[in-house]
């Protein structure tokens, strides 16, 4: 399970997990009464108020000015891996089904780096999709090479030598 950070200025960070949580709680990144969502049910809870976390906060304490975690690639559009992605995934569907595996593997590394923060969230659409066209390109192609191989076999098994 994670949480999503969420900001002074109103950003989303993460999803992180609970020890990522931690760290950044030790490293003086999240406050008392920073934000957290729960990256399935949406449910918000300020940090202070999460068990895992309660006993890092020094009781009576004033709560230290927020510092977001790692700062996502935020704005100016989607990375070109995103971009990337998506391509391979369009011409693995149309015309070469054997792009369909680099478009899986481009798409799941920028779904990761989105996720880790290291690339834009904007590009999060982009990957995903290029990520799905790459698993139904490789169904796809995976029917067709199973396909010509039947073919195949009932050509030789016909043959009359």
């Amino acid at each position: 399970m994670g949480y999503y950070v969420i900001a002074h200025d109103g950003n989303r960070y993460g999803p992180a997990d609970i020890a990522t949580l931690q760290q950044w709680v030790r490293e003086g990144r999240i406050a008392p009464n920073t934000t957290l969502e729960d990256e399935f049910t949406g449910t918000q809870i300020r940090a202070s108020l999460l068990p895992e976390l309660s006993h890092l906060f020094p009781q009576g304490a004033a709560p230290p000015p927020t510092q977001a975690p790692p700062v996502p690639m935020a704005g100016g559009g989607p990375s070109s891996q995103a971009t990337t992605a998506l391509v391979l995934g369009i011409l693995s569907l149309l015309c070469c089904g054997l792009l369909s595996i680099p478009a899986y593997i481009v798409g799941k590394q920028e779904l990761d780096r989105i996720n880790r923060g290291l690339s834009p969230v904007e590009g999060r659409g982009l990957a995903q999709a290029g990520y799905i066209l790459g698993i139904i390109g490789m169904v796809l192609l995976g029917l067709a090479v199973l396909y010509v191989v039947v073919v195949l076999v009932i050509a030789a098994m016909s043959s009359p030598y």
